[in-house]
């Protein structure tokens, strides 16, 4: 069994928002979902939604299980997620 976790991280810029995707752990499936992110059509995304929308693709895509989540809110007014997953 693998286990990793999925982050996404808020950055405020002058130009706007931006919302990465970033995956933690020492797992063999870790460079995979890298390249996944790399792959998709709105990464670096403009909106949390869209990240968020994103990351859950990605957990169904590689077939994991959601073990915990954190939903927080940065001192900005940005809305980062954190995934555990096992799979």
């Amino acid at each position: 069994m693998q286990t990793i976790m999925l982050r996404s991280n808020a950055r405020k810029g002058s130009s706007g928002n931006t919302f990465t995707i970033e995956v933690l752990g020492e797992s063999a499936i870790k460079d995979d979902m890298r390249e996944a992110i790399r792959a998709l059509e709105h990464h670096p995304a403009k909106a949390s939604r869209r990240t968020l929308i994103d990351m859950l693709g990605l957990i169904e895509k590689f077939n994991f299980q959601i073990r915990h989540t954190e939903h927080t809110v940065d001192e900005n007014g940005l809305e980062e997620w954190s995934f555990i997953l096992q799979g």
